[in-house]
């Protein structure tokens, strides 16, 4: 017993004799996380070395951490930086942590219904992050995509702001239903794109509140979405709030907007002297007020008075925080962009709200809400009139000297005043939109868990057009003509996803996932039309009630899918991803209704293996290859089934069989096949991802033209049924696409990056209904409509057709032979003659049916509006406190038709302005023997002009100025797309202010552009097909009829974190 008591008295003297010690090597250590140029990095981890304990640092990058016995380091990360670690004592108290970009770092990227590491992936993924978006400076996010992600091509459809674009991943799938990619945002899947021509979704999203773009592009990664990925999925994730104290976040925009180019058209001099040449050879009176054009002043310039700068504002506040529990994200922005033309504008106010939080351990549950209002003016693009500025005549004046607007002296001169007609006339919209979503993630088990999500998109669009009485010189519009519509679309999709994770120690890793959905879209459209009223009361009642025309429809599509998938590693060497979607559409009859979409792919992590052990440090390597199918549903909503219309009749209501019925019509579908290979050298500096691909498009879904006898046409008149939709032919596409990352040099206080993008795509028809089917797609601005495009099988989709110049007729010696036989071919039944027919001066086409005459057997290809390839590169430049980002974008080998120069470079125009060199370099005619006879072609040559010019003539039956390859011009370009130069204030700076970080910047967009294109900017995209409300048409792609310019912007701007 006092052995017991002197052994416990011995173990409490030296208990505490150790005491001090212990006491010292329990402690707590504070600091701060910062990124390399000092700024506060928040939600940074810092844990114990080889501990699961640790804790994550506040908005101002502060932490908190007890430090037990034994442990001497602590490691940090985030996202994006490399980890550091740190040795610590009982003597550190306080340390300072700053961390570098890192190479190597491991981003997740979300795939659809899921996320995964990228360094996991089995298919083609490309992403954008929020500090790209950032330098870019847009005020769309379809604009940040343009050049930035191999496989994808964003063209805009037009430079007014809030106009739309064409994006297509891997090129085009489809002939006359939709090219573009679905796009998902928090879950919410957005069908409708980005718009139309000048129409698009895209607009309606604040670009300040994007964290991330995802665009899955080969099918093994689509087919998770399958009817609906046929053409890629572009997943939008955006910004969430973050542990840590409440960060206000306020950015402020102002820039200035201006025209990049003038179009060269004749100046009053010039066209005077074109006139009185022009006149004078007809026959006619000279215009006295021409008699010497050198009196004259330059004239009007339309181009300068429709295009004046403008400016552009845009603003974003944000207020973010939260605890361990819940996390929150509230924003806000305003965007008021005016636009460069007269007659257009755009504003945009969003509000933006997200939730996050930890119910229990096992329960999370949160949501997402954003409402968005849009105003957009596009009267100088519906009605043309920037074709008509460019064409009027400078003679004709834009205002009085009283200030009032001026006019043509004829009557019918349909070009009119195109400004007073921009600032007269009114056709805009306004939209409403409230987009969300709720979800509750629930932990049944440890490696189970099941996400149940209802997301929901609601948008109201009023559009409106009024064209007011008013006289313009000689022109006068008597009658008052007003339109509203107003259209109500609501989608809703409820999805349940179960998912299973879960690995053993040998190595096995499996992520399975099963989901339900169900979709439901509706929407009801309400349109009006008056004529009469008052120019000062636009109320649609004002209009006279006895001729009013009213109308409206409503659709109903819906859609139920079963899907699945498991994502396999063994030893995170060997990858396999597989994805199972059975989907149910509405537009489709019984037996028809459901399709099958399957994917596969598997990729081989080489770096990983034994045999390349000795270059594991320097070197990833990844092979991958995906087999896919997908799917689309895009056609008339019962197009399987007869349709009845109501329609006014002389003995009252009566109703038409609205629509010719195709029970047997089913689902386009896609094959997808891709080899891809993820490739990092020089620990991760370089990185490079190639992938090839072969698309192959089956049972297309079109709608066929049928004679009008038939009573279907293809939007024709009132009472005529809609053509029916079937399912023709097949289309192809392979490319190969090419993204190169390089840290190029690296220090504490300098870091240089470039990224280059490449991506080549060859899109080729298959099959139609027949071997010798043709799509002929015509398009008509005035006159008569002119076939500007075909589609056959062999040829890729909408390719130009016409005639093709081969020269011009010099002399007799292009006309005949040393036998006096005829070397070229005529148009049908012409002859050579001065006055009556073909003569000296003329162009000469090519013969291409080979039969002697010229005629519409002759009209061929002329070129592709499809790029041989696109390309984007760019390089980053930080120093110290300074950035410096610039990157360029550029297409080669696709054509563009200039319809505008259709009128517009011809020396025969005796109404309207002419380009320079219709006006001044036009084939003009000299006597190669002064005494002898200018009616003898022997003697007659071409003296000047420019070498694809035609003559000035009286009788132009060689027709000149048939739609031919002079109108086809190359549109490729080499463009510098964005600068962006930003400066982040010191710490001393930022200290007086007491604020968390702050920074002035400055960027700006469409820089210059290198290109042989004569018109405003080579690159055009879909143009509005004139039947349509301003859809976009694959067939009339590359078309430009005086497109609206994109204009090249300037901004200054600050951004405060608080």
């Amino acid at each position: 017993m006092k052995l017991l008591k002197r052994t416990g008295i011995i173990s409490w003297l030296s208990l505490l004799t150790l005491l001090p010690s212990i006491l010292q090597a329990q402690f707590t250590l504070t600091g701060k996380v910062t990124d390399e140029t000092g700024q506060p990095l928040s939600h940074a981890s810092v844990k114990l070395k080889n501990k699961p304990v640790g804790t994550n640092t506040d908005s101002q990058g502060a932490f908190s951490l007890q430090i037990p016995v034994g442990v001497t380091a602590i490691v940090v990360s985030y996202v994006g930086y490399a980890d550091i670690e740190r040795n610590i004592s009982g003597k550190t108290q306080s340390i300072v942590v700053q961390l570098t970009p890192n190479a190597k770092s491991d981003d997740v990227i979300v795939i659809g219904y899921g996320s995964q590491r990228k360094s996991d992936l089995t298919g083609a993924v490309g992403s954008v992050k929020a500090e790209i978006i950032e330098k870019s400076g847009a005020t769309s996010i379809d604009q940040v995509l343009q050049g930035r992600i191999a496989g994808l091509q964003m063209t805009q459809n037009s430079g007014m702001p809030g106009g739309g674009s064409s994006i297509q991943i891997r090129g085009l799938g489809s002939i006359n239903s939709t090219n573009e990619p679905i796009f998902v945002i928090d879950g919410v899947i957005i069908s409708s794109g980005t718009g139309s021509y000048s129409d698009n979704a895209f607009a309606a999203i604040n670009p300040a509140d994007i964290e991330t773009i995802d665009v899955l592009k080969d099918a093994s990664a689509t087919a998770i979405y399958g009817a609906q990925g046929a053409n890629g999925v572009i997943i939008i994730t955006t910004k969430r709030g973050k542990a840590g104290l409440t960060r206000i976040t306020a950015d402020a925009k102002y820039g200035v907007q201006s025209l990049p180019k003038e179009l060269a058209v004749s100046n009053l001099q010039d066209y005077a002297r074109h006139q009185n040449a022009l006149y004078t050879l007809l026959g006619y009176p000279i215009n006295n007020y021409f008699a010497d054009p050198s009196l004259l002043s330059k004239g009007t310039n339309w181009q300068r008075e429709i295009f004046k700068p403008a400016s552009m504002g845009n603003y974003s506040l944000a207020f973010s925080g939260g605890n361990e529990y819940t996390t929150y994200r509230l924003s806000g922005g305003y965007l008021k962009q005016e636009g460069v033309a007269s007659g257009s504008g755009f504003d945009r106010i969003t509000v933006t709200s997200n939730l996050d939080t930890k119910i229990k351990s096992w329960l999370k549950a949160g949501g997402a809400v954003t409402i968005s209002r849009t105003s957009q003016v596009i009267t100088i693009a519906d009605w043309n009139l920037i074709n008509a500025a460019v064409r009027q005549s400078p003679s004709v004046p834009a205002r009085n000297l009283d200030g009032s607007y001026g006019g043509p002296e004829d009557p019918n001169d349909q070009l009119s005043n195109p400004l007073a007609l921009s600032e007269l006339y009114d056709k805009g919209n306004k939209k409403l939109g409230l987009r969300g979503n709720v979800y509750l993630d629930m932990k049944l088990l440890k490696n189970l868990s099941l996400r149940s999500e209802f997301s929901s998109d609601i948008n109201q669009e009023r559009v409106w057009s009024f064209v007011p009485t008013f006289t313009l010189g000689g022109r006068t519009n008597s009658e008052i003509t007003n339109s509203k519509s107003q259209r109500l679309s609501a989608n809703w999709n409820l999805r349940n996803v179960l998912t299973y994770n879960g690995q053993t120690r040998s190595g096995h890793v499996l992520n399975a996932m099963l989901g339900q959905e169900i979709t439901e879209r509706t929407s009801d459209y309400l349109s009006a039309f008056r004529f009469g009223g008052n120019n000062s009361l636009r109320d649609i009642d004002a209009g006279n009630a006895l001729n009013a025309t009213n109308g409206g429809n409503t659709s109903r599509y819906a859609f139920s899918s079963l899907f699945g998938r498991a994502i396999y590693s063994y030893k995170k060497r060997y990858l396999l991803t597989t994805t199972l979607r059975y989907d149910g559409s509405s537009n489709f009859a019984d037996g028809n209704r459901w399709g099958l979409f399957p994917s596969a792919a598997f990729a081989w992590k080489l770096s990983d293996e034994a045999f390349m052990r000795h270059l594991k440090d320097d070197m990833n390597l990844k092979v991958r290859l995906g087999y896919g199918k997908v799917g689309n549903s895009n056609v008339r909503q019962f197009a399987y089934t007869a349709n009845i219309s109501n329609v006014p009749t002389t003995w009252g209501n009566g109703s038409l069989i609205a629509n010719v019925p195709n029970p047997d019509l089913t689902w386009e579908s896609t094959d997808s096949y891709n080899l891809g290979l993820d490739l990092g050298i020089l620990d991760n500096r370089v990185e490079i991802v190639a992938d090839v691909y072969l698309k192959r498009t089956n049972q297309l879904l079109l709608e066929l033209t049928l004679p009008g006898i038939t009573g279907a046409q293809q939007d024709g008149p009132p009472g005529s049924a809609a053509a029916p939709w079937a399912n023709v032919g097949a289309m192809q596409n392979k490319g190969v696409e090419l993204t190169i990352n390089t840290i190029n040099l690296q220090s504490k206080q300098f870091r240089w990056t470039s990224n280059v993008v490449f991506t080549l795509n060859r899109n080729k028809v298959i099959r139609l209904n027949s071997d010798v089917a043709q799509i002929n797609k015509t398009y008509q601005l005035s006159g008569s409509p002119i076939i500007v495009s075909r589609t056959e099988a062999g040829k890729s989709i909408g390719e130009f057709w016409g005639y093709k110049t081969i020269g011009r007729i010099n002399s007799a010696a292009d006309l005949y032979d040393k036998e006096g036989k005829l070397r070229i071919a005529l148009p049908e039944k012409q002859t050579v003659n001065e006055k009556t027919g073909i003569w000296v001066g003329d162009l000469i086409w090519d013969d291409y049916s080979k039969d002697g005459v010229i005629n519409d057997k002759d009209r061929q290809y002329l070129g592709s509006p499809l790029p041989s390839f696109t390309y984007g590169f760019g390089n980053n430049f930080t120093y110290k406190n300074f950035d410096l980002n610039f990157f360029f974008t550029g297409s080669y080998g696709n054509k563009v038709m200039n319809f505008l120069n259709l009128n517009l470079d011809n020396p025969n125009v005796q109404t309207g302005n002419i380009t320079r060199r219709a006006a001044r370099d036009y084939a003009q005619l000299g006597l190669i023997d002064a005494g002898g006879s200018a009616s003898d072609i022997n003697n007659v040559r071409v003296v000047s002009g420019d070498p694809s010019m035609p003559r000035m003539t009286v009788n132009d039956v060689n027709n000149n100025n048939r739609l031919s390859s002079r109108f086809v011009e190359s549109g490729s370009y080499l463009r510098l797309q964005s600068v962006a130069f930003s400066w982040s204030f010191p710490k001393k700076v930022i200290s007086r202010l007491k604020v968390s970080n702050a920074k002035a910047y400055f960027s700006a967009q469409n820089v210059f552009t290198v290109s042989k294109y004569s018109g405003y900017d080579p690159e055009v995209g879909m143009t509005k097909d004139q039947y349509s409300n301003g859809s976009q048409n694959a067939l009339l792609n590359g078309l430009d009829p005086g497109r609206y310019p994109t204009p090249r912007t300037i901004t200054f701007g600050l951004s405060i974190g608080l």
